[in-house]
């Protein structure tokens, strides 16, 4: 089974049950990194966010088996946060580490 490369963009406030949820769960690294999104769709938006049209945003990555990821979405489903995640997979062609 391929690996994909699992992107979830969520609020700040959220980032850290998020990810360390994923991580128990699904015993791999977890990559969060904050975002400051210049945004269109404010649905999601609180409404200082609305004001300066600037949604603080976190980015949560992890590398995940293909088959891993409707655990990986039921996981997030579960999870207690304040608001909504978008999420999106990437095909991992290769990957490794240099030393």
């Amino acid at each position: 089974m391929a690996d994909v490369l699992l992107t979830l963009h969520c609020a700040a406030a959220d980032a850290e049950v998020i990810g360390e949820a994923l991580r128990a769960a699904l015993q791999t690294p977890v990559h969060v990194r904050a975002e400051a999104v210049l945004g269109l769709d404010f649905s999601d938006a609180t409404t200082a966010e609305r004001v300066t049209a600037r949604l603080d945003r976190r980015a949560i990555e992890l590398v995940l088996p293909e088959g891993d990821i409707p655990e990986a979405l039921g996981i997030l489903g579960r999870v207690r946060r304040s608001g909504a995640v978008r999420w999106y997979t990437s095909a991992v062609l290769e990957r490794g580490r240099v030393a």
